[in-house]
């Protein structure tokens, strides 16, 4: 329905205005009110009889005076109506008016009065500072406001606020009709509406005396519904019950009066009047507005009693207001005759509509209970995951543990076997726990810097004991055009390509198993990784296929008898591939392999987070290299490294082909032929291009003969391919080549000190552990290390023991009665920090397979958290860093490996997986102690920050420096400085700020262990 009304045209009524007029002229006017605000009297005074008998608009002025500041905040305060402030600069202080402008402007909120600023000592406050960081309206001196400049000022002063409070009436006029006719929109029956109505018209306009609301109907019907109806009225015009709508000549519902009998003669005269002429008129004591609609179903007249003339706003905003209700009328008729029509449509629907209720809620029934099912399996295998890793802690410490006793071969055989079982179940129990964590909806990923490089090559390494034993050929290629660093969660990256590769492995019973890594596509700043798995095994049929990714699935079921396998992890595979926006899938065939691919979505890291090395000239620049492989793809691999480093290349799959691809009498410097490659077509030639050296790549771990062939072991690494060539080439040691160390055996038992010896150096250890079998474990775990502990069953016994004697360090389990491991911590930090005891360093031993578990441990206030399992390496590395050495606090630290190999730094032992990091830049170990030097550098600066916001209290300012500094550790693998940067930036987040010291200057602790290890390492 249209909502166009035409407005009537305005009768002339200059002369009753006029005398309207007369007769406000009589009432006395409403005066400006002029505050003074002047310590010196004399101004006062000189004030007012310059302005004696001012008048402006009609309206006298009426003075007000304050002879400081603070009296003047008092009369603004009370009298909100004041127009101008005459405001002294200098008065109980310099600037006490300038204070008392931004006190009006801020505190008050008050825009509207103009302010003049009037100064005797113009230096104290120069106007152009003034006019520039103040709001006031007018800057005059003292010695040059003469009357008629100080009348001047005046007038223009209250010019500008007769106009701000005109344009401030209209806006509230306009905010009070918008708020009433949406009031009016709620109404959905037509004696709410006109009651609505009326009430508004009353409350809007208060000098109005009684209201009437009438409307007529414009067309059809009989004749007496063309008389016009009184609707509703107030005061003098109450009445007119109304029940219906009597409009579009409908019926009417109720005792709906015609305004001839409900209104006084002339007030209903003056209402025919106006319908007839179709004009509004605004008289000296009432108002008629007349609208007709345009859908010609009616016209509405509003006639308003009022005891003054309205003025031409007033009219303007009752206009306004009326025609919003005439068309509020055309919309809730249409509404009753919709709602009418609804009623009749809702009766047929209701019955047709049962059946389907009741089938809904049955449905809705089943989805609930299948719901609460899953809900209560997910909560059943988490909690069963998370109570048999407990006791798988004693099963796998106690056979490790039984390896550090005399055993014989065939006794040291089965604990191997032993071993690997419980591997085994535990890889079981962890796929089970992710499997519930991701039906709960519970996994987050990490978005940290990822080596695609070190993810692949190391999964590779991995699985490279299993390959060999089944004499497979395990390559692996990352494509050199591949970002250095992406930006992902490395950790499910590594766990989706080792479940696949190590299906591959395990199903491939002779060939190879080939692992690519490659880019799918880059768009929009986000690159698309696709990593692909290709084997020569058992492959798997179409109809297996659709089934492999669903849980609790496997190929066949023969595959569980004769491989074993839970069918969890493919499932959890396509889980993952999802989170990380990509997808899995696999191609196969029975009896002729399978390849099996995953994608994923990640951004570049940023500049801050990943350095690229300085350009530099190609490692391999000048050296050439003839490859030999029999298999295409692993020599199609090897070439685009070798040619990528700079080499100049020529490859033949076997050493007769490569001698016919050299140009006659030319030489290489090196031959890097895989192990099966008969090379004796090279020692026999004649033709003069025997190699330099040779690199041989083999199936098996082998040490560098003096003067023969350099070996490297399949899976090939980049890194540790150019490094084997330049050693060939003569360019580099051939002990620089990486090769696994062999496994050591167990150490003999050291001698545990008794309790008080332990005691008495300083070296006595508390266990806090509520599992029986766990509490035996790290006791004897501890007494093989040669350390000598008192065990607890539960913090609160643990808490009673450390509050009797001082131990050296508290081992504790997170999950115990009573009082868990956090509420222990706590209450030990509590007490250190209320008597002043020395800090005891707390070592968190958890179960807990959860994501920022070690956030939490650390927010908590424990100073580091290892995982169950605890095997003995773990273990003896915690005591190495928090126990101090036998010798007292003189002795040296533990000596430092020597360094003239980057790799042959063991991680485990640094604040810095530097080998890592070495690989991540292909064995630039320049570049590399470049990056540690800039890392300390910049690091120590946002340790500088990190304490001066904490000292402030700035937490916003803490959480950004602790996030810049977990960023960057976790860029060079700092992983101890990196979670105690993320439990700083946890506690700022969740506003744990209790303890929140004792993490920042762990955070400048570790940061100097840091920097320490990098000098050392120099």
């Amino acid at each position: 329905m249209s909502d166009d009304f035409l407005f009537a045209d305005d009768e002339p009524v200059s002369d009753i205005e006029a005398a309207a007029a007369k007769e406000d002229a009589q009432e006395p006017a409403e005066p400006w009110v002029i505050l003074i605000v002047d310590d010196d009297p004399a101004i006062h005074a000189t004030t007012k009889m310059v302005l004696r008998g001012f008048t402006f608009e009609g309206r006298p002025a009426q003075f007000l005076s304050a002879g400081t500041a603070l009296e003047a905040r008092t009369l603004l305060e009370q009298n909100p109506a004041i127009a101008v402030v005459l405001l002294d600069v200098v008065m109980e202080s310099d600037d006490a008016g300038l204070r008392l402008v931004r006190f009006i402007r801020s505190e008050l909120n008050n825009r509207r009065v103009r302010i003049i600023l009037r100064t005797g000592q113009p230096g104290q406050a120069p106007e152009r500072d003034v006019i520039l960081n103040y709001d006031i309206n007018d800057y005059k001196s003292k010695t040059e406001l003469t009357a008629q400049k100080l009348f001047t000022s005046v007038v223009a002063a209250l010019r500008g606020y007769q106009d701000i409070t005109a344009i401030e009436a209209h806006r509230q006029g306009l905010e009070r009709i918008l708020d009433a006719s949406s009031a009016l929109l709620d109404k959905r029956k037509m004696a709410e509406f006109v009651g609505g109505t009326v009430a508004k018209l009353a409350e809007l306009w208060p000098s109005c005396e009684g209201v009437a609301l009438c409307s007529r109907s414009a067309e059809g019907g009989v004749s007496a519904t063309r008389e016009p109806l009184l609707l509703g009225g107030s005061g003098p015009f109450a009445g007119g019950p109304f029940a219906g709508a009597p409009l579009a000549g409908g019926p009417l519902h109720g005792e709906v009066r015609p305004v001839r009998a409900a209104l006084p003669a002339e007030v209903a005269g003056a209402v025919a009047e106006a319908l007839a002429d179709g004009h509004s008129r605004f008289e000296r004591t009432h108002s008629l507005l007349v609208f007709r609609s345009a859908s010609r179903h009616h016209d509405t007249v509003f006639y308003l009693a009022h005891r003054r003339a309205l003025t031409e706003d007033e009219r303007r905003l009752l206009e306004v207001f009326c025609s919003k209700v005439a068309v509020g009328f055309d919309n809730v008729h249409l509404y009753e005759e919709l709602t009418e029509l609804n009623r009749s449509l809702e009766s047929q629907v209701v019955e047709r509509t049962r059946e389907l209720v009741e089938a809904t809620e049955a449905a809705e029934a089943a989805r609930a209970e299948a719901e609460a099912a899953n809900q209560a399996k997910s909560l059943f295998l988490a909690t069963m995951s998370h109570e048999i890793r407990t006791p798988m802690n004693g099963v796998q410490g106690m056979l490790e543990l039984l390896e550090f006793t005399p055993l014989t071969a065939e006794q040291r055989e089965l604990v191997a076997v032993v071993r690997d079982s419980a591997g085994a179940l535990l890889t079981i129990i962890n796929d089970i726990l992710d499997f519930s964590k991701i039906e709960a909806g519970r996994l987050d990923l990490e978005r940290v810097p990822v080596s695609l490089a070190a993810v692949v090559e190391g999964v590779a390494d991995t699985l490279a004991p299993g390959a060999r034993k089944k004499t497979l050929s395990l390559i692996t290629y990352v494509d050199p055009d591949l970002p250095a660093l992406v930006m992902g969660d490395p950790v499910r990256i590594r766990q989706v390509l080792f479940n696949i590769a190590g299906n591959a492995v395990k199903f491939t019973p002779a060939g190879s198993v080939k692992i690519r890594a490659e880019l799918a596509r880059f768009e929009e700043g986000k690159a698309t990784i696709r990593i692909t798995v290709t084997d020569t095994g058992i492959g798997i049929s179409k109809d297996a296929q659709a089934r492999l990714f669903r849980p609790f699935t496997q190929a066949e079921a023969s595959i569980t008898r004769r491989f074993g396998g839970t069918g969890l992890g493919l499932s959890i595979c396509r889980r993952l591939a999802e989170l990380m926006g990509g997808e899995i899938g696999v191609a196969s065939e029975p009896g002729q392999g399978a390849s099996f691919w995953f994608t994923f979505t990640t951004g570049l890291a940023p500049d801050s987070e990943a350095a690229e090395p300085a350009a530099a000239a190609p490692p391999l620049g000048g050296v050439s290299v003839l490859l030999l492989a029999p298999d295409a793809e692993e020599r199609r691999f090897l070439a685009r490294y070798l040619n990528t480093d700079g080499a100049l290349l020529v490859d033949a799959p076997d050493a007769e082909a490569g001698l016919a691809a050299l140009h006659s009498g030319t030489a290489c410097d090196v031959v890097v032929a895989a192990s099966e490659v008969d090379l004796r077509p090279l020692s026999n030639s004649s033709s003069g291009a025997a190699p330099r050296g040779r690199v041989l790549l083999t199936r098996t771990m082998e040490a560098a003969a003096p003067g023969g062939a350099v070996p490297l072991p399949r899976p090939v690494r980049r890194a540790h391919l150019i490094r084997a060539v330049l050693a060939a080439a003569g360019r580099a040691a051939a002990d620089e080549v990486a090769v696994e160390p062999p496994k050591a055996k167990p150490a003999a038992p050291a001698s545990a000190l008794p309790v008080e010896e332990a005691l008495a150096a300083g070296r006595l250890i508390l266990v806090a552990e509520d599992h029986p079998t766990n509490r035996q474990v790290i006791q004897r775990q501890l007494t093989l290390l040669g350390h000598t502990a008192e065990l607890a069953e539960d913090g609160a016994q643990a808490l009673e023991r450390w509050r009797r004697r001082p131990y050296a360090l508290l081992l504790t389990d997170c999950q115990m009665p009573e009082m868990d491991g956090f509420e222990l911590t706590q209450a030990i930090r509590a007490e250190e920090a209320a008597i002043g005891r020395a800090r005891l360093p707390i070592v968190a031993i958890t179960a807990n397979a959860m994501e920022g578990e070690v956030q939490k441990c650390l927010a908590t206030g424990m100073d580091a958290s290892i995982s169950k399992p605890l095997e003995i390496g773990q273990l003896r590395r915690i005591l190495d860093r928090y126990l101090p050495h036998p010798g007292g606090d003189d002795a040296p630290l533990a000596a430092m490996p020597e360094v003239s190999s980057i790799e042959q730094l063991p991680p485990e032992s640094a604040p810095i997986d530097l080998g890592a990091l070495s690989t991540l830049f292909d064995g630039d170990t320049e570049f590399v102690g470049q990056l540690l030097e800039e890392f300390v550098t910049s690091n120590t600066v946002t340790r500088d920050r990190l304490v001066t916001a904490f000292g402030a209290r700035d937490w916003e300012d803490v959480r950004q420096a602790a996030h810049k500094l977990a960023g960057s550790s976790r860029t060079v693998g700092a992983r101890d400085l990196a979670a105690v940067g993320d439990a700083i930036e946890l506690a700022c987040v969740d506003r744990r700020l209790d303890g929140l010291d004792v993490l920042v200057a762990q955070a400048g602790d570790e940061l100097a262990r840091v920097a320490g290890f990098i000098r050392g390492a120099r």
